[in-house]
């Protein structure tokens, strides 16, 4: 079977061998997109979590009762160390994991205004544990947050809110 391609303006003929002719329906795997989703109930919404692995990112979406919001990205650089709180001796109450790593910048994509502290928080959080899991990860973070229904909510809701969101991102780890 032959094939004419236009390659940098010269045209060159193939010939394929039934091998390939036979794999051509394959061809997604050479490029794949990996996909994961949870979905949980919190406080009357509808929360879903879907992970997307592209080979030069990692996009996490976070739709709240079906609603995207604004967008984030967050560089996973190297740290001088991952492990900033292994010194502290934790205790049954204290979760350093928490804690978001500094040398981590979230920085708005789409719709985030500059003094938004909520969705950086967010950002920050979640691309801080891609890199606790994954030290060696160094795909960029794009993170895409739903408004959160914050007014109608206690501080306590809003906490199991960010602690249900963070839980759910890494149960669909993709790194």
């Amino acid at each position: 079977m032959m094939h004419s391609d236009q390659i940098s303006g010269q045209e060159s003929e193939q010939t394929l061998s039934p091998e390939l002719d036979q794999s051509k329906p394959d061809l997604v795997q050479s490029a794949p997109i990996q996909t994961k989703q949870t979905t949980r109930y919190v406080h009357g919404s509808r929360v879903d979590s879907i992970i997307y692995g592209f080979i030069d990112k990692i996009l996490v979406s976070v739709a709240v009762d079906g609603r995207l919001g604004k967008m984030y990205y967050v560089p996973l650089t190297a740290s001088p160390s991952i492990n900033a709180f292994s010194y502290v001796e934790a205790d049954d109450e204290d979760d350093y994991s928490l804690l978001p790593l500094t040398h981590l910048t979230p920085m708005g994509l789409i719709g985030a205004p500059p003094d938004d502290a909520e969705g950086r928080m967010y950002a920050v959080q979640i691309a801080s544990l891609i890199s606790r899991q994954a030290p060696e990860e160094r795909r960029t973070v794009v993170v895409s947050l739903a408004p959160m229904k914050y007014g109608q909510m206690t501080t306590e809701q809003q906490r199991e809110m960010f602690l249900t969101i963070v839980e759910m991102v890494g149960e669909c780890r993709l790194w």
